[in-house]
């Protein structure tokens, strides 16, 4: 296992779709059933798509290969924005105490002035920690140009649409021609996402073929095993990223850790004998399988 000798720690981040509002930052648990932050339980109809499947499948990976089990750092936000307000503040001021070495962002409402303040602040950390953006706060990364300050991203077709146009404010005003090659050219996208500095040093871009890239050359693709069932479960995309996540914070070098995470959200899909009324949380529960199978491949 390639580990390094200091302590490492993941720090994952993002708003949930519930009432609650208040600051929850706990460890994280996951029993195949329930979701635990702390002694807080989020249960199976909420392990649906976003934060908390990445955080299932993070604290599954960690698990199965024995790592610190993450941190999260979560707030429910219903649209008004107060749960990401409350983010925004607590990763400004008090992250830097954990000495998280790993953060990843999940989506956390576009507030210019919060995200800044956070991004800015990283400067003065101790020791920068490897930044990890998917879904909304790789969007917001992009509009204010802040993309170099992240380490890696982890878009689909449709965000790698939004990072390739320049003038592309929002993902909903993306020119036509880059949607038209969505799938069938993402390596023009990639180096269009580069070209104008809207990417981080990596990427890994989901999707039917997985691109695996290291300031702007494709290093890595995947593609099996082929599961078309797989795409319109809502959730895979997410599941990536929190094993992605999982493995640079126990250690893991980057594009290592990129086709590990590729190829075991693949495998774990296919030992869930998916239809499409399959649920994401049924998939996470082979993901330490798929990890440990795939580690021994490679």
């Amino acid at each position: 296992m390639e580990k390094g000798e200091e302590i490492k720690m993941l720090l994952l981040t993002g708003t949930l779709p519930i009432e609650e509002k208040s600051l929850l930052v706990d460890k994280i648990k996951f029993d195949g059933k329930t979701l635990y932050i702390g002694d807080k339980m989020f249960g199976y109809d909420m392990i649906s798509i976003g934060a908390t499947a990445m955080m299932a499948a993070a604290a599954t990976t960690c698990e199965a290969l024995q790592l610190e089990p993450p941190m999260a750092a979560v707030a429910g936000d219903l649209g008004q924005g107060d749960g990401s307000t409350l983010l925004y503040t607590y990763l400004t001021e008090d992250a830097s105490s954990t000495g998280a070495s790993t953060i990843t962002m999940h989506y956390i409402l576009p507030i210019r002035r919060g995200f800044m303040e956070f991004i800015e602040m990283l400067d003065y950390w101790e020791k920068r920690p490897f930044m990890i953006a998917d879904a909304g706060s790789m969007l917001i990364a992009k509009a204010t140009g802040s993309c170099r300050k992240f380490d890696l991203f982890t878009p689909d077709a449709g965000e790698i649409c939004f990072l390739a146009d320049p003038e592309a404010g929002h993902p909903a005003y993306v020119k036509s021609l880059f949607f038209a090659i969505d799938t069938t050219d993402v390596p023009y996208l990639i180096q269009e996402a580069y070209k104008y500095n809207n990417a981080p040093r990596y990427l890994l871009v989901k999707g039917p073929t997985d691109f695996i890239v290291d300031e702007g050359k494709i290093i890595h693709t995947v593609s099996e095993p082929n599961i078309p069932v797989l795409e319109p479960i809502g959730g895979t995309g997410d599941t990536i990223t929190g094993i992605l996540s999982a493995l640079i914070g126990g250690g893991y070098e980057p594009i290592k850790a990129c086709l590990i995470a590729a190829k075991a959200n693949r495998l774990a899909g296919q030992l869930a004998n998916p239809t499409p009324a399959t649920r994401v949380v049924e998939i996470i529960n082979h993901i330490g399988r798929a990890v440990k199978e795939v580690l021994d491949i490679l």
